[in-house]
């Protein structure tokens, strides 16, 4: 900055200089011309000039002493957060590669569309019907694949009990979090008014919010527990998009296999690894994958299309395969309920309902906030419907025999045209590499920002950049290869972080904010939340590696 500054005040020195030099040399000009007698008026008019240059020089070194001044002070001020405000690529070297991609890109963006006459889209102008759509796209997403398998895992019972039980938690907690978002304990309809449009003060009176309002998940992480809080649920989060890679590579080498059997699963990952190297060092932006990642909705309609359909055509299919696997004396294909099951299906099931992170940026997005709740019920309604669907569809059809993916089931079946399935398990494919590189991006950036403070020169932030794009894939695969089961994984996942992400953190928080104003029956609900959560974490991440 200082380098900057000191050019520019050479620039407009030397053309003072120049300036004073013009007009000196015109007054003495004009005096050659009326003769010696006014030699005396010439040498006035140069010291004038040579005064003037100087004064120049003296005020423009005292004005860049008064800016380093400032400037020097500013730094060991700290900024109260009011006055914050973003940093542009110029204002903050130490941003990654990947910021500032993001930040040109936005620009850009913006820029484009308002040279076009096109207005911008507003931050928070979401409808209710789009609202519903992302938070069921979020919460149907690759953990739809596995539902069938909790059944086989935990039984008929066991296997409603834990979906319904689950998905009761899920909804309370998604509920908390829209509150804690809103910044009062009381339901989101009690207020006609947007949260973040109120004119009304936080706390100025019993009909106002008890606290203002918040965007994010590390917000209510920070106002909670402080920086330690947020530090951890971030390094939460972070391991559990981590994890994510690995599940991802799994699930594409288990399809492949489906397609060359010839190919060994671990080959196939490989192979995939080799390929996505190319969009990681290729793509400056992730944004070019996310129109890809539309096919994941069509994805999801998809599987529950052709689990029901199969399952409605073909019926009970289980004493066939049990004959084409040798496998008649294992009887009975069906059973009622299995305790030994119970750790692996709750972490399935977990897998499936994570997204919680996801719902601060949905909650803010809304055009009408208070409408929130009613939109997360109205949108459980509809994934637990469509779960419950896949998951009796997929165990009634296959019994012990399901797959811990059913598109698989569905593939090595032959219930359905070939064709078909095998147009499925591409989409599959398709979706599970776009969502692998949609979820390394924001990890990769997060690593980026801790490394950025030492490195030295932009060029050598981009070979950090991409060395760390593959040493993340490097590691996902190793995990992938050591761990090549998909349902164990998820299991882990969702019994490690989403117990952390989805249950535990948000009544604790919730508790933290509002203890003071909340009844004994919520408190007492919150505590079991955290308590409950806490064991069944731990006992059932211990029940499923053993």
């Amino acid at each position: 900055g200082s380098g900057r500054f000191q050019a520019l005040t050479d620039k407009a020195m030397s053309f003072k200089s120049t300036v004073a030099s013009l007009r000196g040399d015109g007054t003495s000009a004009e005096t050659d011309d009326e003769g010696v007698g006014q030699e005396v008026g010439t040498m006035a008019a140069a010291k004038k000039a040579q005064a003037e240059q100087g004064k120049s020089a003296e005020d423009a070194a005292k004005y860049r002493a008064r800016i380093l001044a400032a400037q020097s002070k500013g730094t060991k001020k700290k900024k109260s957060p009011a006055s914050r405000r973003p940093q542009t690529d110029e204002e903050d070297l130490t941003m990654s590669p990947g910021h500032h991609r993001e930040q040109a890109y936005d620009r850009a963006r913006k820029s484009a569309k308002q040279k076009g006459g096109a207005k911008p889209s507003a931050p928070r102008d979401a409808t209710f019907s789009q609202c519903v759509f992302n938070l069921a796209n979020i919460l149907m997403g690759v953990g739809l694949l596995g539902l069938p398998y909790i059944f086989k895992s935990a039984g008929w019972a066991g296997g409603f009990f834990i979906a319904f039980f689950f998905a009761g938690v899920t909804w309370r907690t998604s509920i908390l979090i829209g509150r804690e978002l809103n910044g009062d304990p009381r339901p989101g309809n009690t207020w006609d008014d947007n949260p973040y449009k109120s004119p009304i003060i936080p706390g100025s009176s019993a009909t106002a919010r008890m606290r203002r309002p918040m965007n994010t998940f590390p917000d209510i992480a920070r106002e909670s527990f402080g920086d330690t809080g947020c530090v951890v649920l971030s390094s939460v989060l972070y391991f559990e998009l981590f994890s994510c890679l690995a599940i991802f590579f799994v699930s594409l080498g288990d399809h492949l296999v489906t397609l060359f059997p010839e190919v060994s699963q671990s080959k196939h990952m490989c192979f995939v690894a080799i390929a996505l190297t190319i969009p990681t060092a290729l793509l400056r932006t992730p944004r070019l994958l996310s129109y890809l990642s539309a096919v994941g909705t069509f994805a999801t309609v998809a599987v529950v299309v052709c689990v029901v359909a199969s399952a409605v055509s073909a019926g009970d299919i289980t004493e066939s395969l049990a004959e084409r696997y040798g496998r008649l004396e294992d009887t009975p294909h069906h059973i009622l309920w299995r305790t030994s099951g119970l750790p692996l299906a709750l972490g399935l099931i977990a897998y499936a309902f994570s997204g919680h992170a996801i719902v601060p940026s949905i909650y803010s997005s809304m055009k009408k906030p208070q409408e929130y709740e009613y939109m997360v019920t109205f949108t459980f309604s509809i994934v637990v419907a469509c779960c419950c669907l896949v998951a009796t569809s997929g165990y009634y059809m296959f019994g012990s025999f399901v797959e811990d993916q059913i598109t698989i089931s569905l593939a090595t079946a032959g219930t359905a045209p070939k064709l078909a399935m095998d147009m499925l398990t591409w989409l599959m494919i398709l979706t599970a590499f776009s969502k692998f590189t949609l979820t390394m991006f924001p990890l990769a950036l997060g690593l980026e920002e801790i490394v950025a403070p030492y490195v030295p020169t932009e060029t050598a932030m981009e070979v950090a950049s991409s060395l760390i794009k593959l040493i993340l894939i490097v590691l996902a695969l190793a995990v992938a290869i050591f761990f090549p089961s998909f349902s164990f994984l998820c299991s882990l996942v969702g019994l490690i972080c989403t117990m952390i992400v989805s249950v535990i953190f948000p009544a604790g928080a919730h508790l933290m904010l509002f203890g003071d104003r909340l009844p004994s029956w919520e408190k007492a609900l919150d505590w079991l939340f955290i308590v409950g959560g806490t064991l069944m974490a731990v006992v059932g991440t211990i029940a499923t590696l053993t």
